[in-house]
């Protein structure tokens, strides 16, 4: 948490310093033509920087990422929240020793995903620039990450072991639990993460089902712990919290290395 809170200052000193230069750097790669870190005013718009870096036909707009600095610090919160949740959960006496294990190795599979900074936005060019209420300004260090589409599902949460499993179109969301076996599962609710970034809660008994629900390629479903045995633990919100920072992780790997930084103008 202590490099975290290093590198959060980091950014912050970056933000301000390009903000009083009244300019801005914003990095675009993945599936596109002009993978790039762009140099532009103040003010630009997101439609500007997308249609410069010009996303392949390869392209998932569905998947794509954007990432801001300025959400990092709540996103971080949200992490250390959860992580204290599921080990107070592993401690407490009224739960069941099943409900224990899973948030023990959901504890751990947490603890090695990144904070992203990833914020919902819809991420097709052309879209954004006909929506204004989707061509956001600009702020310093966004990051856009196109992916390609992928063929899959991940099934996580109270279930036996992760599970990676083939995207079938129009299949029910709640059918793919039946190739990924649940443990010490909540019998009453799933959390359907969307690759857009959409959380979506789904009723599964019977006195709750929820209507159909088909689920993108590269949508994340969260079997969550049993909420009985969060309401004994004092975390009655983990599953929701934990199924939001699910939400904040790209579908595709956060590049190693800054893209070509040629490109400083994004001007077509």
């Amino acid at each position: 948490m202590k490099r975290m809170s290093l590198l959060l200052a980091l950014l912050a000193a970056t933000t301000a310093a390009q903000a009083q230069s009244g300019t801005l750097q914003v990095r675009v790669d993945g599936a596109v033509q002009r993978p790039s870190v762009f140099q532009v005013p103040t003010g630009t718009r997101l439609a500007e920087v997308l249609l410069a870096a010009m996303p392949t036909e390869a392209a998932y707009p569905t998947g794509a990422a954007l990432l801001r600095p300025s959400a990092l610090e709540a996103q971080t919160r949200l992490k250390a929240g959860v992580l204290h949740d599921l080990q107070a959960l592993q401690s407490a006496v009224d739960v069941q020793p099943a409900t224990a294990a899973a948030a023990a190795r959901l504890e751990a599979e947490l603890a090695a995903m990144p904070v992203t900074g990833r914020v919902r936005n819809e991420l097709a060019a052309r879209v954004v620039e006909v929506r204004p209420e989707t061509n956001l300004v600009l702020q310093p260090g966004d990051h856009v990450l196109y992916p390609t589409r992928p063929t899959q599902v991940r099934v996580t949460g109270a279930v036996a072991a992760p599970c990676t499993l083939p995207h079938a179109p129009l299949r029910d969301a709640v059918e793919y639990l039946h190739d990924c076996p649940a443990a010490a599962a909540d019998g009453d609710l799933l959390f359907a993460v969307q690759p857009d970034g959409t959380v979506q809660t789904l009723g599964i008994a019977a006195w709750n089902r929820s209507p159909h629900q088909a689920l993108a390629p590269g949508a994340t479903l969260y079997v969550p712990l049993p909420e009985r045995d969060l309401r004994r633990a004092g975390t009655p919100d983990l599953n929701r919290e934990l199924a939001d920072f699910l939400a904040t992780q790209p579908i595709a790997p956060l590049p190693a290395h800054a893209p070509d930084t040629s490109n400083t103008d994004p001007a077509p």
